[in-house]
């Protein structure tokens, strides 16, 4: 018989705090970008489709074209690596590999499903978490491999 041990959720005192600031600071600067698409149907790339290209709407629209359109997805697709690598390793000290992968595993279907929830249910076309479980998945099989590698 094998003893199984269960994940806890991370202590205060395990945290990475920059980490956390660097995630919050990521989400807000997409929440920047995404309120475009939700207040602008169809303008996130062309803001002359739905009216917003004059005023303050054209000025929003440059400043996040310029400053938080590649920047923010960028930091957080970095730290939803990094969170693979993290999630991965500190499993991997408590317990043995197949219970790290069930466990991973088990948290990008529920990424996976909230995503095709979100995307065909809610209709969002800027869904990107069904993106994140696909690479995600794929992902996982090359943790181990050398940063040059």
């Amino acid at each position: 018989m094998s003893t199984q041990q269960t994940l806890n959720p991370t202590a205060n005192t395990q945290r990475i705090t920059s980490m956390d600031i660097i995630r919050g600071i990521s989400l807000l600067g997409i929440l920047l970008m995404n309120i475009v698409g939700f207040g602008l149907y169809k303008a996130y790339m062309d803001p002359t489709n739905s009216g917003g290209s004059t005023g303050w709407n054209l000025n929003v629209w440059w400043i996040n074209s310029m400053f938080f359109e590649g920047t923010m997805r960028g930091m957080f697709s970095m730290l939803f690596g990094a969170g693979i690598l993290l999630f991965t390793n500190r499993a991997t000290e408590n317990s043995n590999g197949i219970v790290v992968t069930d466990l991973f595993f088990r948290r990008l279907l529920w990424m996976l499903l909230f995503g095709v929830i979100h995307c065909y249910l809610l209709l969002w076309d800027g869904e990107i978490l069904y993106t994140y479980a696909i690479v995600g998945m794929f992902a996982f099989s090359f943790r181990h491999l050398q940063p040059k590698t």
